[in-house]
């Protein structure tokens, strides 16, 4: 965290006295359908907490950051916030944790370093203010312009916050002392110095560090149906360690403990040391690592051994004194994205992509978010009969059903949910299509499941718990990529190879899988089918075409395998050619492949086209014939 200067003595005191002074006494019941807000002005002692008119220090503006009171976050959120070793002020809010320093540039949110415009201080009448965007960051909270130039902090709480009468205004974490998951059913104790990290939205993973970041903590939950005794559990964190190019310089196990683990103390390359550990118990393989940057010998981390024995895999419900990092409810586990200042609830077995806000559930589905600037003129309508449109082109009427469109309020902002089924081949999909445009951008969130595994409720507890800080986005994003599908679909790229002696046009539309020209195999996917183009030295035709054959050839009889449905020597880019078209099912889908096979100047060309049944539309024929027609030979 950096070397700040100390606040002591009658200071801190007093600082604390005046803070718990602009807390009173509340308790705040939050639903998911009641927005909580806080309006304020810089400048002004008066502030609007719930609706409810209360006097504070005045706002200020420094460096560009607007400095608020810390304590009004308490007040109008239910946040927790505490004070490490007089210095260290920490906000707490669900499973979120933000950190600070008085006097210091330096914070961090959810165990990720972030630059502050201006550090946390104390004022002449001693109440502490801290800037008002990293606190609300920390909460996910939307600060948007107010009324006569005020501004406004928002938030829809995910779950019940309760600030119980007789609470102080800066707590240890309200009492807190050991803290854990629910979700995934584990606890340790709950050091003071403690900083919860960020580990990507993946619940399963927690990591913690030191407020001066001299030792890192990380728990792991990993699914495990067959039981595995300590001896096993050695067993591969010494395999794990030695294939790390670690040195293992302790070892043992622990048969009769409570829950039987195991434990190895090993050393990087580096020098650094780690003490790793693993647990079973129902179903998953806990692990535990442990690293301090001070240790010079392997014993430097038995000075950690209570915190590590304190660990259980098990998770008390009752004990209000432990802090659970679980943001599951009913089934869904709270995701973000700081960059686009996203969060919403998916599936708590998901898993989490959050830089690309995408998120998997396997059989179950996918849900995706999508920024990106509205053309002009758009409306919610003709965003809809673009969707459609594309839909249209992307499958054969037997495969597409257009079920309709409602309107749906999405983060406190009017926008409509489109119902779409689609059959890939391999089943009907039910995908949701949830619309938002604002200040110039479209906010996109697709989700996909299984049609006969719709759950109206579940999507419906999606979409309620979608916030987006809008604000946030204007800030920090000018001009994104506009997905104009009328304009893109007609729309192509061309593409050269100087050392193959190639040009083609791809449609824009296509997605890159291997789009370097310059080596053999180039490779684009779209809706249903994939473009691929593969050039060698030497080689000829005729021995390229046979290998195709004796590759297709379905020696079993297999009503599910390759046939070759024609050959036909033809001309391809002014060229002698041979193309093989063949149908076949792969995992279950039907497709067709085109490859033609050509060669030029001492090189040979296999160009393959596959396309699955499903969805050979009309206008997936159009792009691909237009792609393969504009294919030329450059002479280079």
């Amino acid at each position: 965290m950096g070397k700040t200067r100390i606040i002591r003595g009658l200071h801190t005191l007093l600082a604390l006295m005046l803070i718990l002074s602009i807390l009173p006494a509340t308790r705040v019941q939050a639903s998911e359908n009641v927005e909580l807000q806080l309006a304020l002005k810089v400048g002004s002692t008066r502030a609007l907490v719930n609706g409810a008119e209360i006097q504070i220090d005045k706002p200020f503006v420094d460096n560009g950051a607007v400095m608020v009171p810390l304590g009004v976050f308490k007040k109008t959120f239910g946040s927790t916030v505490s004070l490490e070793k007089d210095k260290v002020v920490k906000v707490m809010y669900g499973s979120h944790t933000g950190a600070m320093t008085i006097g210091s540039m330096t914070a961090w949110k959810d165990g990720v370093k972030i630059q502050l415009q201006a550090p946390p201080r104390m004022v002449v009448s001693g109440v502490l203010m801290v800037p008002l965007r990293f606190v609300a960051g920390v909460l996910g909270a939307r600060v948007s312009p107010g009324d006569s130039g005020g501004l406004l902090v928002s938030l829809t709480p995910s779950r019940t916050v309760d600030q119980t009468a007789g609470e102080p205004g800066i707590e240890g974490d309200a009492g807190k002392t050991r803290i854990g998951n629910s979700y995934y059913k584990w606890s340790m104790n709950y050091p003071t110095e403690f900083i919860v990290g960020n580990s990507g939205g993946d619940e399963s993973i927690a990591t913690f560090m030191s407020v001066d970041s001299l030792y890192y903590l990380e728990v792991r939950a990993v699914q495990q149906e067959i039981p595995l005794g300590a001896d096993e559990l050695l067993e591969q964190l010494i395999g794990e360690a030695e294939e790390g190019g670690e040195m293992v310089m302790d070892r043992e196990v622990y048969p009769q403990a409570a829950v039987p683990y195991a434990r190895i103390v090993s050393q990087e390359s580096s020098g650094t040391f780690w003490e790793s550990r693993k647990y079973y118990a129902d179903d998953r393989v806990y692990e535990v690592y442990l690293t301090d940057d001070t240790a010079t010998n392997y014993k430097d981390l038995g000075q950690y051994t209570k915190l590590l024995n304190s660990f259980k895999p098990s998770f008390d419900n009752k004990d209000n004194k432990l802090r659970d990092l679980s943001t599951v409810k009913n089934g869904l586990k709270t995701a973000a994205d700081n960059d686009y200042g996203v969060s919403l609830q998916v599936p708590a077995g998901w898993s989490t992509d959050a830089k690309h806000l995408y998120y998997e559930g396997g059989q179950e589905g996918y849900l995706g978010i999508k920024v990106t600037s509205a053309p002009a003129g758009s409306t919610l309508d003709s965003w809809t009969q673009e969707l459609n449109s594309k839909a249209r082109d992307s499958y054969v009427p037997d495969a597409l059903l257009i079920k309709g469109s409602k309107p749906v309020q999405i983060s406190g902002e009017p926008g409509q949910v489109n119902e779409v089924h689609k059959n890939t081949g391999k089943g009907w999909l039910a995908e949701y299509q949830a619309l938002l445009l604002k200040d110039g951008y479209r906010y996109y969130v697709e989700y996909v499941t299984p049609a006969g595994q719709v759950d109206s409720s579940r999507l419906a507890d999606i979409l309620s718990s979608i916030t987006i800080d809008f604000d946030w986005v204007q800030e920090n994003f000018g001009k994104l990529e506009t997905d104009d599908y009328a304009a893109l679909s007609r729309s192509t790229v061309t593409k050269n190879s100087r050392t193959f002696g190639f040009a083609v046009n791809i449609p824009r539309l296509w997605t890159p899988y291997q789009d370097v020209f310059e080596t053999q195999n180039v490779e684009y996917r779209f809706t249903g089918g994939w473009f691929q183009i593969f050039s060698i030295e030497g080689g000829s035709v005729e021995n390229s075409v046979n290998s195709l054959k004796s590759f297709y050839q379905n020696k079993n009889n297999d009503p599910s395998g390759p046939k070759i449905v024609s050959e036909e020597a033809t001309t391809f880019a002014g060229q002698p050619a041979t193309m093989l078209t063949v149908h076949q099912s792969k995992k279950g889908v039907a497709q067709q492949v085109k490859q033609i096979v050509v060669g030029k100047d001492e090189k040979t060309y296999t160009i393959t086209v596959t396309l699955n049944d499903v969805n050979a539309t009309i206008r997936q024929q159009e792009a691909i014939d237009q792609t393969l027609q504009s294919f030329r030979f450059t002479g280079e």
